[in-house]
């Protein structure tokens, strides 16, 4: 499946139709099963959020997506159904915002305020801790006032610098809820054009080494700043992560047609110029085919200069192939979908209509070379109540010997786990992570779970062997993928709360600079913000 296949593949299953099925398959494997009839389910939906009654053609048209689901419904499932706040609202949102045809800014609240937003505005400018769900309340508040003037003037920088820098220290919903408020504030009228700078400030200065969500969060914002930070990181990077965001903003701003003729050119140049290589640079080419197929007259040009690059180059420059040219690894990814696939008939099949939703969605869990809809498809499946169970099937592909040692299969599996796994996890991601038989790209992509799976569950002397394991390796040849590897290790670290490590790494002069400079910016975050972060 090549890049452009994938999202139209993708766009065939609609966002309206992935949020109804979110609705549905949570409703039908609810824990009370008196709410598992649409008829009961409809006579108790009046209350809480939704303040009118429903029929039972209602709600059976928002979960068939034949008409769209209001927020405040969504919030409402999650009241009826004892989820936590925000699981199935915030995922719905980000879906919404992902796979819209176009950048239309989503201002409408998903609730009734709990807090006005002025004390929210108050609360983050402040020392004091803010939640996701805080953010979440507040930038709702500021977009229902599109022409609303904060003074001083200093305050949306303030603003929107907190919420990245809690953003990127953040995971799962925490960081789902700041990081659809940080779309929102991009395509605020009054607050949006510096909303961009502070962006890019903060991706090319002291939060560069987190760029990547910074900078791909532009895709979805129409002002001309946002195209030409993107551009700049394309041509002129900060950093290779602030490059590798540029990229994946490229997909939906060429799509949204956020460039002129002008800019279209310019990126056109930078995506022939870009290697490709590296542990960051998996995206580059899927991109190259998604602008040889919306725009064949750039092609040949998108393609002309490549230096062609051995197989054996691969390897050593930490480069992969997952877009899928080599049919074995198009085999593997396949069988490993059936397989994982197959699991979902074990979570009660009799009460959950429509099998091909959920198996559309592994699919491009697992074989989408795009990583973003690799990434919003598992935010999707983590959502439900086949998250336990799709976790433990992913964990079974880990054991496999051929999966670990083919590296595109071990890394969009690895990658999948980063979001479904939880706690029973750690300790396959721990042993993959170390263990010297493991490619290094393998390694990699399992060290990058260490910072999401069970974080808070690191204690021992695992990231201490860890650090001192990658540490030597790149003290032996200084490969790029390594290098990655310890950075990634840095974030680890943050997200485990070891500063006594951190502040090791600091002190060592022969560390690698880069992961000195992260453990440094680490220590320095306010310990207000790193509380937010958890939040």
């Amino acid at each position: 499946m090549d890049a452009h296949a994938a999202v139209a593949a993708g766009s065939a299953l609609g966002r309206r139709a992935r949020v109804a099925w979110l609705l549905r398959v949570n409703r039908l494997l609810a824990g009370e099963s008196s709410l598992r009839s649409l008829p009961a389910f409809a006579a108790a939906f009046h209350g809480g959020a939704y303040d009118r009654e429903v029929s039972v053609s209602t709600v059976s048209r928002w979960e068939t997506g034949r008409t769209p689901v209001p927020w405040r419904a969504v919030r409402r499932y999650e009241e009826l159904l004892a989820l936590p706040r925000n699981t199935l609202t915030a995922t719905a949102r980000t879906v919404w915002r992902y796979w819209a045809p176009g950048p239309v800014p989503d201002v409408d609240p998903a609730g009734p305020a709990v807090r006005p937003p002025e004390d929210l505005l108050e609360q983050a400018v402040s020392c004091d801790v803010m939640t996701g769900d805080d953010w979440d309340q507040l930038v709702d508040g500021l977009c229902a006032r599109p022409d609303v003037v904060l003074m001083p003037s200093g305050i949306w920088s303030a603003l929107a610098e907190r919420l990245v820098e809690e953003m990127v220290i953040a995971d799962d919903l925490p960081w789902m809820l700041r990081f659809e408020s940080l779309n929102r504030l991009l395509n605020h009228r009054r607050g949006g054009r510096t909303v961009i700078a502070v962006c890019g400030a903060m991706a090319a200065g002291r939060a560069r080494l987190t760029a990547t969500e910074i900078v791909c969060a532009l895709d979805n914002c129409g002002h001309p700043d946002a195209a030409d930070l993107v551009l700049s990181e394309l041509a002129r990077p900060s950093g290779p992560l602030a490059h590798r965001g540029a990229v994946m903003a490229c997909f939906r701003k060429v799509r949204y047609r956020h460039f002129d003729d002008g800019q279209l050119r310019t990126l056109v140049r930078a995506v022939r110029d870009s290697s490709g290589g590296g542990p960051t640079g998996d995206q580059v080419e899927p991109l190259r085919g998604y602008l040889s197929a919306l725009h064949p007259e750039y092609a040949q040009a998108v393609r002309g200069r490549r230096a062609s690059t051995r197989p054996d180059e691969h390897h050593r420059n930490g480069s992969m192939d997952r877009g899928g040219s080599d049919p074995d690894a198009r085999a593997l990814v396949a069988a490993a979908v059936g397989r994982v696939t197959a699991r979902l008939g074990t979570v009660e099949p009799d009460r959950v209509c429509d099998p091909a939703v959920p198996a559309a969605l592994v699919a491009e869990t697992l074989a989408s070379p795009l990583f973003d809809v690799r990434l919003y498809a598992a935010f999707l499946l983590a959502a439900t109540p086949y998250r336990p169970v799709l976790a433990d099937a992913l964990a079974a592909e880990l054991v496999r010997p051929s999966a670990v040692r083919h590296e595109r299969l071990a890394v969009v599996l690895l990658d999948a786990l980063r979001v479904l796994g939880d706690h029973r996890h750690r300790g396959l991601l721990q042993r993959l992570a170390v263990l010297p038989s493991v490619p290094r790209p393998t390694a990699y992509a399992a060290v990058r779970g260490l910072g999401h799976v069970a974080a808070d569950r690191a204690g021992g002397d695992f990231l201490r062997t860890a650090v001192a394991h990658h540490h030597a390796v790149w003290l032996s040849d200084r490969d790029p993928v390594t290098a990655a590897t310890l950075e990634s290790l840095v974030y680890a670290l943050g997200m485990a709360s070891r500063d006594d490590l951190l502040t090791a790494i600091l002190a060592r002069a022969d560390f690698l600079p880069v992961a000195r400079t992260a453990a440094a910016r680490w220590l320095d975050i306010p310990g207000h913000r790193r509380a937010s972060a958890l939040r």
